[in-house]
């Protein structure tokens, strides 16, 4: 693993590209973004319990489980509160803070296929998706960031054990 950069999104899609398939990353700019590095994919800040942006991710969270079909381990109850953005007792599993995975930039266009994908964006094609053991705790940013060095030796390690 050469170049790699922070990359932070909010919830729950650093949990969909670990968990749901997310194989794209809208993104509004393409700079800084070079096809072959490596992204260490950041889940922000968690919003509060009962804050607009936890509802927002909730909502989120609700249209990413239909997306894809995805119901196991989630009761109808429990979908039917995500959908109107109700709290869920389980549900800060999908809200992990922290570098919760490596990926590869694979492309940037603007024109994936991917259900992903969102129209208008450019679409940050991701690759060997490796899950952390453990999520290492960081501070994001906005755009690409760099590691701080203790972390970076944390997130390299990981990636070796994610990928053996």
């Amino acid at each position: 693993m050469t170049e790699i950069r922070g990359l932070t999104l909010t919830h729950p899609w650093p949990w969909c590209i670990v968990k749901a398939g997310k194989d794209v990353e809208n993104r509004t700019w393409h700079q800084g973004g070079r096809v072959g590095m490596f992204l260490a994919i950041h889940g922000g800040v968690v919003p509060g319990q009962n804050t607009g942006k936890r509802e927002e991710a909730r909502l989120d969270l609700a249209a990413a489980f239909k997306m894809v079909g995805l119901t196991d381990g989630i009761t109808p109850e429990a979908l039917l509160s995500y959908e109107m953005g109700m709290r869920v007792t389980d549900e800060d599993q999908f809200f992990l803070p922290g570098i919760v995975a490596v990926a590869q930039l694979a492309a940037v266009t603007q024109s994936s296929t991917s259900k992903w994908a969102a129209r208008g964006q450019f679409h940050w094609l991701l690759a060997d998706v490796t899950l952390l053991p453990e999520p290492v705790p960081h501070r994001g940013a906005q755009g690409l960031w760099t590691i701080e060095p203790a972390a970076l030796v944390v997130v390299r390690e990981g990636y070796r054990q994610g990928r053996s």
